[in-house]
């Protein structure tokens, strides 16, 4: 069954990534008996910033793979006109952008040890304005929707705007699962169209809403459960369709690789290829993005898209 859309709205956070490697363990620096008042300072030796937030590297990924209209709501702060730039050069739709001039775009700061150990700090900042966009605004009969991790005051705006406007909708609660009420998942997922996460996310998910994938499906949630680079599995009732993931000869940057699949596979589904195409260019979208570092520094053509598809289906 082919679905075709003719604009997709993308919703999401918008944020600065900052990325430093600590040429060391931080089990070295720190002191079991006083973790209670820890004063510790790392010495980075490589400092990388990058635009990222889940609706950047969605709406960029979806400029890869498709022509159809790249609706952006989500907001940024009064340092984001380098987003809006940004945005405009790769011809995404950015009148439903909120711009708040008195704070700041979202920022994440991260620091990684040389056993792959983070410390993070993140901001949200702007991100929380999202949920005063209207949506009723950019919506037509015609569209779908991506709703992904941001600000849970935003993430719930979404949602419900997506289930009142009736907008078909790919839900992505994953990095949400932390704060967001069983009441609030299962509603969200219960008039999703598509609900996707990684093997984690949807056991987590899972195991809070007391429901089996199999429950899900008997209750006609499509459920899609991305695993890498062993590929993806795609469940629906009476129907499982499993496609490879693409072999890369190496791994830069795993970071983003979600958010370039989710695009790969919305893209292609309003451009009305079959749903085992659509999972192929989704996992040959995220093979590019593993490949660079940051998550919208990969600059495949879509020939080049294209032979990885032909590759990963056969």
């Amino acid at each position: 069954m082919n679905h075709q859309y003719n604009s997709i709205i993308v919703t999401g956070s918008v944020a600065y990534d900052e990325i430093m490697d600590f040429p060391s363990q931080f089990v070295e620096y720190l002191q079991p008996d006083k973790l209670h008042q820890i004063n510790v300072s790392f010495v980075v030796d490589r400092l990388e910033k990058q635009l990222g937030g889940t609706a950047t590297n969605i709406s960029y990924n979806l400029s890869l793979v498709t022509n159809k209209k790249i609706i952006l709501l989500t907001s940024i702060g009064k340092d984001g006109k380098e987003f809006l730039r940004f945005f405009k050069s790769r011809k995404i739709n950015t009148e439903g952008v909120l711009i708040d001039k008195k704070l700041y775009t979202a920022t994440g700061k991260v620091i990684t040890d040389i056993k792959d150990n983070q410390i993070w700090g993140f901001y949200y900042g702007a991100s929380v304005k999202a949920k005063y966009i209207d949506v009723t605004k950019f919506n037509t009969h015609t569209s779908v929707m991506i709703i992904s991790a941001n600000h849970s005051e935003a993430f719930l705006h979404f949602q419900k705007e997506a289930i009142s406007l009736h907008i078909p909708y790919l839900y992505d609660p994953g990095m949400g699962i932390t704060w967001i009420k069983e009441k609030d998942l299962i509603e969200g997922i219960l008039h999703s169209r598509w609900l996707v996460g990684n093997d984690y996310e949807i056991s987590n998910i899972c195991k809070k809403i007391k429901m089996t994938v199999a429950d899900l499906v008997k209750k006609n949630i499509i459920v899609i459960t991305t695993l890498g680079e062993k590929g993806v599995l795609y469940q629906e009732k009476n129907n499982k369709i499993e496609v490879p993931g693409y072999k890369v000869s190496k791994t830069v940057d795993p970071t983003g690789a979600g958010d370039a699949w989710r695009a790969g596979f919305l893209g292609s589904l309003a451009d009305g290829r079959s749903i085992k195409e659509s999972l192929a260019y989704a996992n040959a979208l995220a093979s590019f993005a593993v490949e660079k570092y940051g998550t919208v520094n990969h600059r495949p053509t879509r020939k080049q898209i294209e032979q990885r598809v032909k590759k990963v289906l056969n």
